[in-house]
């Protein structure tokens, strides 16, 4: 299973990065939209998009996961924030899961999972 992990804290991204890997989730990690675009558009097509709501300057995470799914429409994306989704005016969409965070590595590693099999 291959997961796209865009996250703008690097420190976060890297623990996230690493604790997945060890569990036999190949994860790619990125700091923004922009350069998770290329990768998508390059074919590197993930089973789960992870991104962070917030990511700084640039795109947000929602921005990501509408342009992931329009290129490519199997794409499960668990969006990820430290406020409610609903609180920045965009309720959650079909394929899309939220986790606030902070969260425990063993919630979101069970979120990917699930994402990966299409549960709701």
């Amino acid at each position: 299973m291959h997961v796209l992990l865009v996250e703008d804290d690097a420190l976060l991204r890297l623990s996230l990065t690493d604790t997945l890997n060890a569990e036999g989730i190949q994860v790619s990690g990125l700091a923004n939209a922009e350069d998770a675009l290329i990768l998508l558009g390059a074919g590197q097509i993930p089973d789960v998009l992870v991104t962070d709501i917030g990511l700084g300057h640039g795109l947000n995470g929602f921005d990501l996961a509408d342009m992931a799914r329009s290129r490519h429409p199997a794409v499960e994306v668990i969006l990820i924030s430290g406020s409610a989704p609903d609180a920045r005016g965009r309720p959650l969409r079909r394929h899309e899961r939220f986790l606030q965070k902070p969260f425990d590595t063993t919630t979101l590693s069970a979120a990917i999972k699930a994402a990966a099999r299409g549960e709701p």
